[in-house]
């Protein structure tokens, strides 16, 4: 055996205690779910009724579903912009030569890895109607909050508010590493020819950044369409008043936890992973427009 071999069969070896954990724990488990997509079964029975494309024919006439259908790309629709946008913001502030800017940073990111089960008390109590630290400020500036937990109206302002306060350290973090990759001489070439402020953004910045966007872009839309613990962390067993908070990955939660559904809760997963996979290639028609730095 050569040493380009032996070195190759090392590596394989090397890479084999992963790619086991790999099949056992994510591989196996998706096929396995398609499977019982097929079939009637309550996780407790050790028999399953096959049952064919009844699951999905099923889903596509509940009401539910359609439903967790809108408040899911309602949700998508607000928090995307929204995330992107603050995230943007709050990466150029912080690539910027400001002082204790190594604390900013950190302090930006640590909801990111502060767990949501912990920090969703806290949240409940500052959307509270009666004593929540939301309407006490309102309350100083003379306007009467409204109850947001239990009113429907405001159930999706919840729930952005909270991925937004969540996730935005991770999104400034992609934008302040794309920004930090921009070379410098393409803004001394721009000053030289007398762009400044917006017209430097617009024309130096926003161009190079375009593959750290398109990036955050697929990401947070995916994020976006699993979105469950929010809604788990604010209401509890419920999905907010008058299904106001049902999100599909709530909904294929609650029927195969819940209601022991399992076969309908797979096929249920596998729609979504459908139009997550549907969305991901809209999205991909963008790229011709992204401009990867040579």
């Amino acid at each position: 055996m050569t040493l380009k071999a032996r070195r190759t069969f090392t590596a394989y070896m090397m890479l084999v205690p992963t790619l086991i954990l790999v099949a056992v724990f994510t591989l196996y488990p998706i096929l396995e779910s398609f499977v019982i997509s097929f079939f009637h079964w309550d996780m407790i029975s050790p028999h399953k009724q096959f049952v064919g494309l009844q699951n999905y024919l099923q889903i596509f006439e509940d009401p539910l579903f359609h439903r967790a259908v809108i408040n899911t790309l309602l949700f998508v629709i607000l928090y995307v912009p929204i995330v992107m946008a603050l995230g943007l913001a709050v990466a150029l502030l912080l690539n910027a030569r400001i002082r204790f800017r190594a604390f900013f940073r950190t302090a930006i990111f640590l909801p990111y890895v502060t767990s949501i089960a912990a920090t969703g008390i806290i949240w409940q109590w500052i959307f509270n109607g009666q004593f929540g630290l939301l309407n006490d400020l309102l309350r100083q500036i003379g306007i009467q909050g409204p109850d947001w937990l239990n009113t429907p109206q405001d159930t999706m302002i919840c729930l952005v508010t909270l991925s937004v306060w969540q996730s935005l350290g991770y999104v400034s973090v992609l934008f302040l590493a794309g920004l930090q990759n921009i070379s410098r001489e393409y803004y001394e070439a721009a000053r030289v020819d007398g762009a400044h402020g917006w017209r430097l953004f617009r024309h130096v910045t926003w161009p190079l950044l375009s593959p750290t966007t398109f990036f955050v872009l697929l990401m947070s839309t995916i994020e976006a369409f699993k979105v469950f613990l929010p809604v788990y962390v604010l209401y509890g067993a419920t999905d907010g008043p008058n299904d106001s908070g049902l999100t599909m990955l709530y909904y294929m939660f609650t029927e195969g936890f819940s209601d022991y559904r399992m076969g309908y809760a797979s096929a249920s997963a596998y729609i979504l992973f459908v139009i997550i996979l549907a969305c991901t290639l809209l999205q991909m028609t963008l790229q011709r427009r992204v401009h990867y730095e040579s």
